[in-house]
């Protein structure tokens, strides 16, 4: 289902080894693959989670 992405956050994941890391960014860089990951997305799908609710999941409250 396309979605106005213009307004959303993103949070991007990386998988090393098995297991699941949240990735921090300088400003700028975030900035730059934010908009690069806006551009790219085709499709968003609804998990029904919230960002909270995700860093709750893999504990990094």
């Amino acid at each position: 289902m396309k979605k106005d992405l213009t307004n959303a956050q993103v949070s991007i994941l990386l998988e090393i080894d098995g297991q699941v890391h949240l990735v921090g960014f300088e400003k700028e860089r975030l900035e730059t693959i934010t908009s690069l990951v806006k551009v790219a997305a085709e499709v968003a799908v609804p998990t029904g989670k919230s960002q909270a609710e995700l860093r709750g999941f893999l504990n990094c409250n």
